[in-house]
């Protein structure tokens, strides 16, 4: 049976901790971890290939794309792009089928204007769930990969 790679993307400092406990999560789920690998990009050791190789090589290979977007809107390059936003704008070219979830933000909390940009361009692609918590968005990630796999058979 053919494993299904997941490519995890998000600013990584505004979730370390989320992108760490879904993987896991997937990953030792005991129907789950029959169906999918996760990857995740503060995983690899290090490259002498360089990062933005690498990411978009793992779009390429993944089946689904799964966007975790939030307040902040991460590292940008030299051309004042996020790694987020490139990915998601390479999964997009390449039809990859893109999962997103957005985090609801507490009362006071604003968010990052290129990000809120991103979520608008995400918008008009895909249906995105929002979420306030890790295991709320571990569950709906769950029920988006079950959705994901009937749609497929």
């Amino acid at each position: 049976m053919n494993r299904h790679l997941i490519f995890v993307s998000s600013p990584q400092k505004e979730f370390a901790k989320v992108r760490k406990d879904l993987c896991y999560a997937i990953l030792t789920d005991p129907y789950f971890k029959e169906y999918f690998d996760v990857f995740l990009f503060e995983n690899l050791p290090a490259h002498r290939q360089n990062p933005e190789g690498i990411y978009l090589d793992k779009v390429t290979a993944s089946s689904i794309y799964l966007g975790i977007f939030g307040r902040t809107y991460g590292s940008c390059g030299e051309d004042g792009i996020s790694a987020t936003e490139k990915e998601f704008a390479y999964a997009t070219g390449l039809t990859k089928d893109r999962i997103i979830f957005v985090k609801q933000l507490r009362r006071g909390e604003t968010r990052d204007p290129k990000m809120e940009a991103l979520i608008g361009k995400a918008s008009t692609a895909v249906s995105y769930k929002e979420f306030r918590t890790t295991a709320e968005l571990q569950r709906d990630v769950m029920r988006s990969l079950l959705l994901w796999q009937q749609e497929r058979r």
